[in-house]
Order: structure tokens, then C-alpha cells, then sequence
């Protein structure tokens, strides 16, 4: 028998163990439940039977509080093993991740086995499983095979790492473990690690993980941004730079609610978890840019979706109106757009904002040419919003003192008339209140401010436009842009960006003062506004940066675009790497990927063999969607757990599940859905970032895929395969597949 089979052995045995370990706990815990909610429910109703209903009897506000701490801490009793079942009940599908052997200096070896929380035997004490943010368990993030060191509640402890190894438990189940001087994050890599164990392959493994360790252990860099190719692995290691990170928290004081990842949909947000779950267990924020408009401005305002607006650029017919809804989106998101939103801001303060003399009980409070004058002298850099709300707390700061003096007139103005004598001070007293509500209102004119309005009065005024417009080059259809504005009584993607740095701009925002790292993944599909306010949101932020130029969807794009990022930035210390070896695909599909980018650009194939791709053609859709139900039926067979149908939009994903929904089990991937699983029909700007066991890529004829960009497209659907991938068309395959 080889050493892995006895070392597979003797981890079953431990599996086994710690699994009886946890139905024991879980048990336990089930039992008491029953009871707490029985004795909560008891106090409960023994606290509204048995003490008084009203604070005014004080004799019995002892009583209540008496009462109120017995039904505290009974609820806090259930809760705390509600949330003992909820964990038991996680760890019985997976109990443990990694193990480290530890030899403490002067003791004795101990094997670690690390998870997602603590697992203890409450009769013998012997700790099973280690939450991976205990001390001990920073050594399998931090260090190597040797010398390693921990600080514990006790101080220091020094030693020496003999062993680390990795598990893949499923439901609790053992699939495999392997042993590695490193960290292996991604599960291509572990699965090859565990089934191929020859020297040659666990050095290119090694090789990998090697690059990829200084990447996620860079903590000089303030921006690190990283070019990476598909299936290179750049969001896990995004996010292992992220736990890494925490492990440093000690020294940078960088925990969870220091941390932001910009996501580009709710879809990819919530997928991300999964990539690294144990950081999913923390309150990591992770926002889109339509998550900002809606926290900055109104739920009520209706704005269009970054994925509706390349939706109407992918399906558009009318070339005329495609070009207007392209050119608009690159304009209003680029470098001279925000220069001229930039001489808006000076603009609008210098020129646009009416201040009025204001008045109150005859008296000259505020002279408008002095509260401008105010607003302009701005040694210390405050924000125009800010500057303003302190005009208007000084104005009503100086009415304060003559209200009661206002007060004295309006009784003796009420008292002339005598139908009123019995109702002076109230009628007095409503009086005042609605001459408070006009002054208020009046002076809110200038010191409140109507983002849409005035971002309104910039397009459509063109004299003011071209005037700021100066020296910057417009498009030719820079009209037909203007035109676009908010003709559906929606706001566009790009103008909603607009009105957020206006907003970040002209009021400052302090929102996320606390985040001092942010990842932005899906990098290379984000213009140079987004970056501008990013830069206006996370004022104290590093910056790690995650793209692809050869994944971009509705633009252009080249490397040029970090330089860009550098620049809007402005970090003193940046750092570019690029990763050129793909392991997501097998060698055939990446093989195959590779024709739809350009050929001068590096890819490294990983050298994992698999079938290659089919390309399926048939005369007929009704021909077509049969083949594509026997292909889901076969990948299902072969064991491909997550299954895409990747078609080019939304309306033709959309057309696809009504005529496939009855036929088999499938999903669809909307604008609104969060999760993924089983088998999922999806357009391809929403599968970005993902991947699957295996992929169809539906309607892939020459009419549907023809030009340069749609060769994107086909590279970006291409590479989500793991392990299958075929192309459906009707008629002509694209000229592109060859």
C-alpha cells in the first residue's frame, strides 16, 4: 500500500470522527432548543402577566427591569444555540479545509486541522477543528514548510511547520487531499495537484501558486494592478490578498469593514462569496455602481443598468441609434467629459447658485453679495454642500434670538381682532410656523441642492455646454449625445455615473472614511469616470486592480487603460503584473479560446488534456434545442455540477427558456437574480467572471457573430468552461470559429 493510501486511511478515520463529533454537538443543541424556546416564551408571559404596563408606576419600575434582564438573558440563551445549530449544521458539509503540523519550540508536534469555527469535544476538551482567525491558524496563511512564528493571548510562540495539506470535503465526504509547501487556492489547481503526484507537475503547480503568492503577498504596493488572462485565477487571489491582508491586521490595522470589492452586478457579488467562503462570513462590503447611485440618491429614481445598456448595444439593429447609445456612453464616461463636468462645479458656484437678501420680522439677517462671498473663500478646502448647509444653520442661528420678539407682534397683531381673543398664542404660534416655512423654503433655493436640475441644465443649455467645452475635442454626433439625455424618463448608465461624481464632487462624500482597501475586479470594463470617483469615495484607500483587456465588452480597450487608472489614482507606489498562464480550461478549450484574441498576445497553456470542443450544427432551432437538452443530459452524466447555456443577450437567453423551461430542469440568469446553480441559461456580459463545469455557447451562426467585437464575445464564453465546451449555430458557423 503507498504512503497516500495509508495517509488517505488514516484522514477517513479523522473525517469519521470529527463527523460523529458534530451530529453528537448537533444533537445536543437540538435538544436544548426546544426547552429555551419553551422557558423564553414562560418569562415572556410571565413579564406581561406579572408587572405593571406603564412606567408611571414607579413602586414596580424595579420589578420590570427585574423582569426585562430574566427575558434578556433568556433570548440571548436561545440565540446563542440557534447559532450553534446553524454552525453544526455548516460544518456537517464540510468540517475542516487545512492542516498544518506544528512543532512548537521546546514541545511537543501538533496536527491543526482549520475550518470556518471551532470544534470541541466538551467532555475530553480536545479541540477538533480551529477557526481559521484564531492565532494558530494565521501559520497556514503566513508561512511556508519551517520556521514559522503566532502571537497567542501569552505572547510569541516560535516553531516549525512540518506539513501542509489541503482537503476538498463535499458534504462530508472526502474527495481528496493533497500536501503543499503553499497555499493552493484555486480548485483546478488543488484537483491536479491530487490526481497527478509526479514531481514535474507539482513543481508547475508550485510555479503557479509561486507567482500568484507574490501578488497576494504584496503589502508595500498603495495600487496593484494586475492584467491576467482568462482562468489565471485573478479574483481568488484578489481575495486572497484580502485574508492575507487581515492576517497582517496587527501591523495595518486593515478588518473586515476596512475592505470594499466592486463588483460589476449583484450576480458576480454574490458568486465571489463562494470563491472564498471564509471571507463571505465577514462584513466585507461589496458594491456595484448602481449600488452607490441608489445609496447616494433616491430609491424612487429610475436609472438603467450597466448590463440593459450593453444589452441595447449588443441587440440594437438601428446602427444609427447603436452608435448614438455607444458614442454617448464613452463621452460621458471619459477624460473630457469630466474635464468639462469639473468647469461645471467652478461654474455653478461662481454663477449659478441665487442667493437672496433675507428679511425676518423687518430685520436684515444675511446680505446675498456677503453669504457668496463666504462661500468662495474656502482656505480649508471644505466641500460646496458642506460650505452651504453652514450658510444656512448661520442664517437660522441669527433668527433664533428674534423669534420671541416675533412672537410678541403676531399675539398683539391677533389681538386686534376680537373673534380671536380666546385663541391668541395658538393662532400666533401657526402664524409663525408658516412664515418659518417660507423663509425656510426661500433659503433652501441656495443652500440645497438639485443634482438632477442642474446636471440637466448643463446638457441642455448649449451655449453653457460648448462654453465649458473649450479646447476639448467632441464627437462629431456630440448633439444626437446631448439629445439622449433621459428621453425614456430614465436615467442612462452614463448619466447616472455623471450625477455621482457631481454629487461626490460637490458634497463629499465620508460615507466609507473607514475602508482602506478596495479591489475592483472586471477592471478593463470601467471608463475613466468610474475610477475618478473611486478616488472621491475612498480618499484613504490602497487599491488592488483586476482586468482582462481581451474580456472587454462594449468598448475598446488596450493597455493603456492602467496607464489611465495610474494616472486617476495617483498612488505614490503602484505595481502592473501581468499573468499570462491559464489552468480555468482544459488545453483544447484554451487551445480553441485563444483563436478569438489577438495572436501576438502571450497565453501559457495549462497543460490538463480533456476532450476538445464540439461544434454542433443544425438546420432548424427546433433541431437545435434538442441537441442542446441531449448535451446538458450528457455533461450531466459525465458529472459537470454548474452548466451554462451562454447566448449573446438577454432577449435571446430569454426566448431560449420559454421554448426549453417545460422540457428540462433549467434556470435563467436575470438582471435580478443573485445565485447560481444546477444548469442556467445566461447572456454572456452577465457570465463574465464565472465559470462552470461545462458550457454551450447557443447561436453561434456567422450572421450572429461577425464582427470584432463580437469575437470578444465568443472568447469570453469560450473561457468559462472547465471541462466541456460546444458551440450551437444554424446554418454558417461564424467566420470566426474557422
Amino acid at each position: 500500500m503507498s504512503n497516500y493510501d495509508d495517509e488517505l486511511k488514516k484522514e477517513i478515520s479523522y473525517l469519521e470522527d470529527t463527523m460523529i463529533l458534530i451530529n453528537k454537538n448537533l444533537d445536543m443543541e437540538l435538544n436544548k432548543v426546544s426547552k429555551a424556546k419553551k422557558e423564553l416564551i414562560h418569562v415572556r408571559r410571565d413579564m406581561w402577566e406579572n408587572t405593571a404596563h406603564s412606567t408611571d408606576d414607579i413602586d414596580r419600575l424595579a420589578d420590570i427591569k427585574q423582569s426585562l434582564s430574566v427575558v434578556q438573558g433568556q433570548t440571548t440563551c436561545y440565540e446563542k444555540i440557534e447559532e450553534n445549530i446553524y454552525k453544526y449544521k455548516t460544518m456537517l458539509k464540510k468540517p475542516y479545509f487545512a492542516r498544518i503540523d506544528f512543532l512548537e519550540k521546546g514541545s511537543y508536534k501538533e496536527k491543526i486541522y482549520i475550518g470556518f469555527s471551532n470544534l470541541l469535544d466538551e467532555e475530553t476538551y480536545d479541540l477538533y477543528v480551529y477557526d481559521w482567525r484564531s492565532p494558530v491558524a494565521s501559520i497556514f496563511y503566513r508561512y511556508e514548510l519551517g520556521d514559522s512564528k503566532y502571537n497567542s493571548p501569552d505572547g510569541e510562540i516560535e516553531g516549525e511547520v512540518l506539513l501542509k495539506r489541503q482537503y476538498d470535503i463535499k458534504n462530508g465526504k472526502l474527495n481528496y487531499f493533497f500536501d503543499s509547501g503553499l497555499n493552493i487556492m484555486d480548485d483546478a489547481l488543488r484537483s491536479v495537484l491530487s490526481k497527478n503526484t509526479s514531481s514535474k507537475m507539482k513543481t508547475i503547480v508550485e510555479t503557479i501558486q509561486r507567482e500568484q503568492d507574490v501578488i497576494i503577498r504584496d503589502i508595500e504596493s498603495e495600487l496593484l494592478i494586475v492584467q491576467g488572462v482568462a482562468g489565471s485565477g485573478k479574483t481568488s487571489i484578489a481575495l486572497h490578498r484580502v485574508a492575507f491582508l487581515m492576517y497582517q491586521g496587527l501591523l495595518t490595522k486593515l478588518y473586515a469593514n476596512n475592505i470594499v470589492i466592486i463588483s460589476p452586478n449583484n450576480l458576480f457579488s454574490k458568486y465571489i462569496q463562494n470563491v472564498l467562503p471564509e471571507l463571505g462570513e465577514e462584513n466585507i462590503t461589496r458594491l456595484t455602481f448602481e449600488n452607490m447611485f441608489f445609496q447616494i440618491f433616491s430609491n424612487d429614481m429610475a436609472i438603467k443598468l450597466r448590463n440593459e445598456t450593453l444589452e441595447e448595444i449588443i441587440t440594437c439593429k438601428d446602427n444609427k441609434k447603436r452608435k448614438i447609445i455607444k458614442e454617448s456612453l464613452e463621452f460621458k464616461t471619459s477624460k473630457e467629459f469630466i474635464t468639462i463636468l469639473n468647469r461645471f462645479i467652478w461654474y455653478f458656484q461662481h454663477k449659478i447658485i441665487d442667493f437672496r437678501d433675507i428679511y425676518y420680522n423687518g430685520e436684515y439677517i444675511a446680505d446675498r453679495y456677503l453669504l457668496k462671498e463666504f462661500l468662495l473663500k474656502n482656505s480649508i478646502n471644505i466641500p460646496i454642500e458642506k460650505r452651504l448647509k453652514t450658510i444656512e444653520v448661520r442664517i437660522l442661528d441669527k433668527i433664533k434670538p428674534i423669534r420671541k420678539e416675533r412672537m410678541k407682534k403676531l399675539e398683539a397683531f391677533v389681538s386686534r381682532y376680537p373673534e380671536h381673543q380666546f385663541e391668541i398664542k395658538s393662532l400666533a404660534r401657526l402664524i409663525s410656523i408658516k412664515e418659518s416655512s417660507k423663509l425656510l423654503k426661500e433659503i433652501k433655493k441656495f443652500t440645497e441642492i438639485d443634482y438632477v436640475n442642474i446636471y440637466k441644465r448643463l446638457l441642455k443649455n448649449r451655449d453653457l455646454f460648448y462654453r465649458l467645452a473649450q479646447g476639448i475635442r467632441l464627437p462629431d454626433n456630440i448633439d444626437d449625445i446631448l439629445n439622449n439625455f433621459s428621453n425614456e424618463n430614465i436615467i442612462s448608465y452614463e448619466d447616472a455615473l455623471a450625477l455621482i461624481y457631481l454629487k461626490v464632487k460637490i458634497s463629499g462624500y465620508d460615507r466609507y472614511k473607514n475602508i482602506k482597501q478596495v479591489v475592483v475586479d472586471e477592471a478593463q470594463d470601467y471608463y475613466p469616470i468610474h475610477f475618478e470617483i473611486l478616488k472621491e469615495m475612498f480618499k484613504n484607500a490602497r487599491y488592488t486592480v483586476l482586468g482582462d483587456i481581451n474580456q472587454t465588452i462594449g468598448k475598446e480597450a488596450n493597455m493603456c487603460i492602467y496607464d489611465d487608472i495610474k494616472t486617476i489614482l495617483n498612488k505614490s507606489r503602484s505595481t502592473m503584473v501581468s499573468m499570462h498562464k491559464s489552468f480555468r480550461n482544459s488545453y483544447e478549450i484554451n487551445e480553441f479560446s485563444s483563436k478569438f484574441i489577438d495572436e501576438n498576445f502571450e497565453v501559457e497553456r495549462f497543460e490538463r488534456h480533456e476532450e476538445p470542443p464540439a461544434i454542433v450544427s443544425k438546420l432548424s432551432t427546433a433541431e437545435l434545442d434538442e441537441a442542446v437538452i441531449s448535451y446538458i443530459l450528457k455533461y450531466r452524466e459525465f458529472g459537470c455540477e454548474l452548466i451554462a447555456v451562454i447566448c449573446k443577450s438577454m432577449k435571446e437567453s430569454e426566448e431560449l427558456y420559454e421554448r426549453l423551461k417545460d422540457k428540462i430542469e433549467i434556470n435563467i440568469i436575470t438582471n435580478k437574480s443573485d445565485d447560481i446553480s444546477g444548469t442556467s441559461i445566461v447572456p454572456i456580459y452577465m457570465a463574465k467572471g464565472l465559470e462552470f463545469d461545462g458550457v454551450i455557447v447557443y447561436g453561434t451562426d456567422d450572421d450572429n457573430y461577425n464582427t470584432e467585437e463580437d469575437k470578444k464575445l465568443l472568447y469570453i464564453a469560450c473561457t468559462r468552461a472547465l471541462h466541456k465546451l460546444s458551440l450551437f449555430n444554424i446554418g454558417d458557423k461564424s467566420r470566426f470559429i474557422g
